[in-house]
């Protein structure tokens, strides 16, 4: 199994009005969290939205850059090192409006994410307990 995923500009996709890369599905690994690699372009907002399902909650990692990042209408500035905690139910998005792109790090998780997990879990764990 591969434990480092390389990066590379060109596996990039554009969603929720940005260029990002999931970082799950990875073949043999199935966290109770969803969680991907964001670059907010210069000018560019991101999508304004509240995360789905509706007990998700998420959060931001600054990683380069400075922008600002809008809850429940309310703005405020982040870069590099900072931490947003986005509760569940809470429009969010981020507005880029420096010259340079934006880079940050973003885990989500529901109670669906962490059933799944368990799911996986028990049935990984399984065979091994029932040959003990």
């Amino acid at each position: 199994m591969d434990l480092i995923r390389r990066f590379s500009p060109d596996k990039l996709h554009y969603e929720y009005g940005l260029d990002g890369i999931r970082t799950f599905p990875w073949d043999g690994i199935a966290p109770p969290f969803g969680g991907g690699y964001c670059i907010v372009r210069p000018g560019d907002d991101t999508l304004a939205h509240v995360n789905s399902p509706a007990d998700e909650d998420e959060m931001f990692i600054a990683i380069q850059g400075e922008a600002e990042v809008v809850l429940d209408g309310k703005s405020s500035r982040i870069k590099q090192g900072d931490i947003v905690m986005i509760p569940r139910g809470m429009d969010h998005f981020i507005r880029n409006s420096t010259d340079t792109p934006f880079h940050f790090y973003t885990v989500w998780w529901s109670s669906e994410d962490v059933a799944r997990y368990q799911a996986a879990e028990a049935a990984r764990t399984a065979p091994a307990l029932e040959t003990a």
